[in-house]
């Protein structure tokens, strides 16, 4: 079994292992000390192309391998969900997975393939990273498309939603040649350390760092420019820093001109671009109109070669003008440009401070500084992705940095090389037809569920308990725990309860677990071997592949995710798609491609990097048959305007909506909640993980929110005492932190409560009713991102009071 080791090897004495932390996405190198059998210590590999650092959930982690309460043989429920006593009982892994799989094969039987669910934990925060392909090919060779993830509230508006704009997700920031860098809606500090570490070096040769958070933390408490705007209005802030580009001419104009569709002309009464099907009657629907600025006529831009009908052009960025339509009539017009600026200027800083809490110099001197200060790299996360505006708001930051032109040039967010390699992700095996029926797809067509394949776990729980579209019977969760991952965690255990079967791998009993018909003991992964062919934050890390080696041997009958979904497929007749079972060949043939076999790869414990040196603005390039390679947008353009958008009826121009239950759009709410409630992750757990862990509990003990001082006197909240948070949905039992830190007026809660931690005394917490801290609880699921499906979990209303 390739995730075990020799008991020889186990016991020897002392020795270290090179590796790779898995619990985040970030994947620090590591060295692992063995003491006598017994991993001691984790520490930061300084010879890794992604080494140097680790964080404190890192070193913590020899504590999971040996905590009492890790589950170590594989449990089945024999009594009914809902029972105070499960009656777990002790089965070997062959009874288990027979069963399993016998029942799975009897669902899909009874009600097709698209009746099973499957769930992961998330790259960014769980170990998923190792396992989540495999799981994917699982699930499609089953013949399901439903694959639940968190996206929609976690990395989907930095990668797919910005996709809408550049044609690919944000790239990597180049912080070694940047001049400014601008950080929105993430702290590095606390969830990814190799960036934060990347951040602090290159401000040390004098990079300029501009921070947009409501907290002022981390990489934000020693910026340049702080902005601490209200949650939930960054799309505000946003437009007003593009109005400030438009109106001092602080943007990129030759870029602006030649690779964004500003130039296109826009129908003022349509609010459409024009085509040169509207003009002429044998026009293409897919060619547009600019206007040349040099011979003061309209010109057609054909995107099959991204190329004009002539040379010597220069497309107008501002500028009304008409145009003869095919029957006559006369088409009032503006470029796409001009209009973004017309939107933009409707939140000018001084028209927005009043949306956003941001003063207006605050946000002139920072457009001025990144304008005067490239090349700009930026990077932003999931503090802009958990409301109900998030997808406008990604693409009003995406056009800001359009703006600035430094996409894919040195010292901006670039492209960089990385390894060609075998996908065992499995889509090919899913039919298309399947694919169209995607939970949620049908909702969002431009969301998740179709763009990358991910459902959301609240249209799950609708499929379970009302069988709209179609009834889900079984659901898989590998290292996802779904109850506590999601809003309203009280429909998440209804739906888990309502299940024919239910099944959780994982390291602990946790809430998800708890509902489950068999729960599997997983292994972590210092107990499991693992490959990886790429290093996300670095650029010497893109090439950069390593053999991570089990460190220890795992204890009782815990087995890795990896074996666990190469068993079961074996049992549903998917053996020769899985290697037989053998998961180091599934590691060979994923290698293939590199010329790097696993052998050479085990014998080289630092890992192997393959040459590659870095193109810039390959947007500029052409392709094989002369067409210029421009962005892989319809139009080949950077798309201010967005033609997927438009033609599913969204606002093709990012555009401002107030979050669903906000101060401003729902006043008769805010009299009783008159609070901005929010959340962040902070640096001792990650999401709902840890908690038991004696060397991180101590440093975080109880659940807290972050209160300012002024509003902690406004309503008799005293520092580091017990208050209740509470929402038109629920309420929270938290300590107060009482910080100049974040902004009046707010109340930033933490996720993730409910595990105990015996050796320190300290409870776990109910996460469905009030005594508990899961501000899941606060929000529900019925007001949602009308693109993205996110849901409000940093932009809410509520209000506080002591506990006592």
């Amino acid at each position: 079994m390739s995730d075990l080791i020799s008991v020889a090897e186990q016991t020897n004495s002392n020795r270290t292992v090179r590796g790779y932390c898995a619990l985040c996405t970030a994947h620090c190198a590591t060295v692992a000390t063995i003491e006598n059998g017994r991993v001691v210590a984790l520490d930061a590999d300084h010879d890794h192309p992604n080494g140097g650092v680790i964080c404190v959930k890192g070193k913590a982690a020899p504590e999971l391998v040996y905590h009492p309460d890790r589950l170590n043989h594989p449990l089945k429920r024999t009594r009914p969900k809902g029972d105070a006593d499960p009656g777990w009982q002790r089965v070997s892994w062959e009874d288990a997975l027979d069963d399993i799989a016998n029942r799975l094969a009897a669902i899909r039987n009874q009600f097709g393939a698209k009746a099973l669910a499957l769930s992961k934990g998330t790259r960014s925060g769980t170990s998923v990273a190792d396992v989540e392909r495999w799981l994917g090919r699982f699930l499609y060779l089953f013949g399901s498309p439903n694959w639940v993830s968190t996206t929609h509230v976690c990395n989907w508006h930095k990668d797919t939603g910005f996709s809408y704009t550049f044609g690919s997700g944000i790239p990597t920031p180049d912080l070694a040649h940047s001049n400014s860098f601008l950080l929105w809606g993430h702290n590095p500090s606390s969830t990814s350390l190799i960036l934060a570490h990347d951040i602090v070096s290159a401000r040390s040769r004098g990079m300029k760092t501009f921070v947009i958070d409501p907290r002022r933390v981390g990489i934000g408490s020693q910026a340049d420019m702080l902005l601490q705007p209200r949650p939930g209005t960054d799309g505000a802030l946003a437009l007003a820093l593009i109005h400030c580009l438009m109106e001092e001419s602080w943007f990129d104009a030759g870029f602006a001109r030649q690779w964004t569709n500003g130039s296109f002309v826009l129908n003022i009464a349509t609010n459409k671009v024009v085509r040169e099907a509207d003009l002429v009657a044998n026009g293409a629907a897919n060619r547009y109109v600019v206007w040349d600025e040099i011979k003061d006529q309209a010109v057609i831009y054909d995107p099959s070669t991204g190329c004009y009908e002539r040379d010597n052009i220069q497309p107008a960025l501002f500028g009304r003008r008409a145009l003869k339509g095919k029957s006559g009539e006369e088409i009032a017009c503006m470029p796409v440009f001009e209009k973004l600026g017309q939107i933009a200027s409707a939140y000018a800083p001084e028209r927005s401070e009043r949306i956003t809490w941001v003063p207006a110099k605050k946000v002139w001197r920072t457009a001025l500084l990144l304008a005067h200060n490239r090349p700009v790299s930026m990077y932003m996360w999931n503090g802009l992705g958990q409301h109900t505006n998030a997808t406008q708001t990604s693409r009003a930051i995406a056009s800001l940095y359009a703006l600035l032109g430094d996409y894919d040039r040195q010292g901006g967010n670039v492209t960089f090389p990385g390894l060609k390699v075998n996908d065992v992700g499995g889509k090919e095996f899913l039919p298309k037809d399947m694919a169209a029926i995607r939970i949620g797809r049908e909702k969002k067509p431009l969301g998740p569920p179709a763009k990358p394949g991910n459902c959301t776990a609240y249209d799950i729980f609708t499929a379970i308990l009302e069988q709209q579209p179609y009834p889900v019977k079984a659901f898989l969760n590998f290292g996802s725990n779904t109850v506590l991952s999601t809003a309203d965690s009280r429909r998440a255990r209804e739906a888990m309860m309502a299940l024919e079967l239910g099944v959780a791998a994982d390291l602990f009993m946790t809430p998800t677990a708890e509902l489950c018909d068999y729960v599997l003991p997983a292994t972590s992964f210092l107990e499991m071997a693992s490959i990886t062919t790429s290093f996300e934050h670095r650029a010497a890390g893109k090439t950069h592949m390593q053999y991570r080696p089990a460190v220890v041997q795992p204890a009782g009958e815990r087995r890795s995710d990896t074996w666990i979904i190469f068993e079961l497929a074996k049992r549903l007749g998917f053996g020769e798609k899985f290697w037989d079972g053998d998961v180091e060949a599934g590691y060979a043939y994923e290698l293939e491609p590199t010329g790097v076999t696993l052998t050479q790869l085990k014998e080289s414990p630092g890992g192997i990097s393959l040459p590659a040196q870095p193109a810039y603005q390959k947007y500029a390039g052409t392709s094989k048959d002369g067409a210029v390679r421009g962005f892989a947008t319809p139009s080949k353009k950077v798309e201010l305007y967005c033609e997927t958008f438009a033609a599913h009826g969204y606002p093709a121009l990012p555009e401002y909506i107030e979050p669903a239950l906000s101060p401003v759009s729902r006043p008769d709410i805010a009299a009783e909640y008159p609070l901005v409630l929010t959340n962040a992750k902070f640096t001792t757990f990650i999401h709902s993980q840890q908690r038991a862990l004696p060397g991180l509990r101590k440093i975080s003990p109880q659940p807290t929110a972050d209160i300012h001082p002024e509003t902690a006197a406004l309503y008799g909240i005293i520092n580091k005492e017990w208050m209740m948070v509470e929402s038109p949905r629920g309420a929270i039992k938290v300590k107060a932190r009482v910080t100049t830190n974040i902004v009046p007026g707010v109340i930033c809660c933490q996720h993730g409560w409910w595990q105990d931690c015996k050796e320190l005394e300290l409870p776990g917490y109910n996460p469905y009713n009030s005594n508990g801290a899961n501000p899941s609880t606060l929000i529900g699921t019925d007001s949602a991102d009308p693109v993205s499906g996110s849901l409000p979990h940093r932009s809410y209303l509520c209000r506080v009071r002591p506990a006592a």
